[in-house]
């Protein structure tokens, strides 16, 4: 039997029911900055470029992209608006 990355998920959330919300949490974070980061190299703009559109720093780009940045979301929407994005929030079906 292969033991899979989702089993240990699984078997981790059982355990422990917070660190299925800080994994949830991370997670939405990860797909927020490679969203930013495909779509800027799709649209062909170097990380100099959106930082000055933004009006900040190459160096908060990287790290946003390196999923190594809070971004409160003034900043976030401040990027997607940059690149054209959009974030749209729905009800859960939970």
């Amino acid at each position: 039997m292969v033991y899979t990355f989702e089993d240990y998920k699984k078997e981790v959330f059982e355990r422990n029911p917070k660190a299925k919300e800080l994994y949830e949490e991370e997670w939405l974070k990860y797909i927020i900055a490679e969203r930013i980061k495909k779509t800027r190299e799709f649209k062909w703009i170097s990380q100099l470029e959106l930082a000055k559109m933004a009006n900040t720093t190459q160096s908060v780009v990287a790290r946003i992209e390196a999923w190594n940045q809070n971004l409160s979301l003034n900043t976030l929407h401040k990027f997607l608006k940059i690149l054209g994005l959009e974030l749209k929030i729905e009800e859960s079906k939970k």
